[in-house]
């Protein structure tokens, strides 16, 4: 289901200080983050590369950056549930974010200016090693919602053009659940 945001939310600052953060080009003005195999990762802020350890669900996952394990929340989509309780296309849209974001796999990831959300997790934009925006792809697919969770909105007008256009032609939930 989809969790509100709090107002403390908005509050969140950047954790970690910079000595013990990397310095990383920041995304270009389309968002796009340095290709797979970049050295380093500025958790919090900015870019970075990881690699997957789970998938939890359609729009969470664990990834491994430097050492540390994150645990990660893709920004500006919501998939369905898989308990609590299951929720049609759960199990589907989990599906393609593991073949998105196979175990094993590297990532590219970028921030965007929130970089938390109350429950700790890394908020994070992803990209597989071919440049899949892994986000975008899972909403194009009709596997994802786009939402928006402000202030994260860098590529909200694309999420949101995706969306449509896979809920007019009835792809994945559009025309797998009925009560949507």
């Amino acid at each position: 289901m989809l969790r509100p945001l709090s107002a403390a939310v908005a509050a969140l600052t950047v954790f970690g200080s910079a000595a013990a953060c990397a310095e990383l080009p920041l995304a270009d003005d389309a968002g796009a983050p340095p290709p797979v195999g970049s050295e380093g990762a500025d958790t919090g802020t900015g870019t970075g590369t990881g690699t997957v350890v789970s998938v939890t669900d359609g729009d969470t996952l664990r990834l491994l950056v430097d050492g540390v394990e994150l645990r990660v929340r893709l920004i500006g989509i919501d998939t369905p549930e898989m308990r609590d309780p299951l929720e049609c296309f759960g199990p589907e849209a989990t599906a393609a974010l593991e073949a998105l974001a196979p175990v094993g796999g590297a990532l590219s990831f970028a921030y965007d200016r929130d970089p938390r959300d109350p429950y700790d997790r890394e908020l994070l934009y992803l990209y597989a090693a071919d440049g899949t925006f892994i986000n975008l792809e899972l909403v194009t697919r009709g596997h994802a919602r786009a939402v928006l969770f402000e202030p994260n909105d860098l590529h909200w007008d694309e999420l949101r053009a995706a969306e449509s256009a896979a809920r007019a032609a009835g792809l994945g939930l559009w025309g797998a659940c009925p009560e949507l």
